[in-house]
């Protein structure tokens, strides 16, 4: 998956909240908007984290020392963006919560609902997506295993990355659900089902598994496909809300088959 800065990407899903909800309408909460204006710290731990990866990435492999250094600052980053992203989350649905009771427009609350899960969910897969990739650069200044393959390396951080590459799946879906249109549905695959099913293909190696990777596998190949552009890879641009629903609900079940595969590891 080609790399997007991590507080672009909150920038975009945060565009993308105000739209699935109209916040900008003249009527909108104070309360709200102040919530969700507030950057608790978000932001700047986001940038911090995007800073720390850049000086992993081109620090030299041979220099632990200097390796060691910035690993530290990657992983310090990764906890102060943990928790501003649950102090913020909690103001936010503080404010949302308490504008329910107050509202009586039915689409006002379905649509916060599914924005605010979709919001939770984004915010869910950028730290699942940092994790893996402090665990990605603690390995690459551990002298133990500097002599591993890149295969050896992938297998040992397998539960990182593919617990990553399942967040993001859930964060799209989410997406796809608070706006089932063609456009959203048509801008996630087939990336979002090729992390996943990249991962698959290295979980043939991994032992403790209680099933058949490739079981699972053949389930997202159909959303993975990146030479076809027929459905379910792609819809039409006229694709209905149900058959978009309909996809996402297929697609929505074969991961969480892959959950469980990951959950039910042994120790073996």
């Amino acid at each position: 998956m080609a790399h997007v800065p991590y507080d672009e990407r909150w920038e975009k899903a945060k565009r993308e909240f105000e739209a699935l909800t109209g916040k900008h309408k003249p009527k909108e909460s104070k309360g709200i908007f102040n919530a969700f204006g507030s950057h608790t710290g978000l932001s700047g731990s986001l940038k911090k984290c995007e800073k720390a990866l850049t000086a992993c990435d081109t620090a030299n492999s041979t220099d632990v020392k200097e390796g060691k250094k910035v690993v530290a600052a990657f992983q310090a980053a990764s906890k102060d963006f943990a928790k501003a992203k649950k102090g913020y989350l909690e103001v936010l649905q503080k404010e949302i919560y308490a504008e329910f009771d107050k509202r009586t427009e039915k689409d006002f609350k379905t649509n916060y609902e599914k924005a605010l899960k979709f919001l939770v969910k984004e915010l869910a897969a950028l730290e699942a997506t940092i994790e893996s990739a402090v665990a990605m650069y603690t390995q690459k200044f551990n002298e133990a295993e500097k002599d591993l393959s890149l295969e050896q390396k992938m297998l040992k951080n397998w539960e990182k990355n593919i617990n990553g590459a399942l967040a993001r799946a859930a964060a799209g879906v989410a997406k796809v659900k608070a706006k089932p249109t063609a456009e959203t549905y048509n801008e996630l695959f087939p990336t979002l089902a090729r992390d996943i099913t990249m991962q698959l293909v290295f979980a043939r190696k991994i032992e403790g598994l209680l099933a058949d990777p490739d079981f699972f596998k053949k389930k997202l190949d159909p959303w993975a496909n990146q030479s076809n552009t027929a459905e379910p890879v792609k819809v039409p641009p006229d694709a209905t809300p149900k058959l978009i629903l309909d996809h996402m609900k297929e697609f929505s079940a074969a991961c969480k088959g892959v959950v469980q595969l990951v959950n039910s590891r042994t120790n073996a």
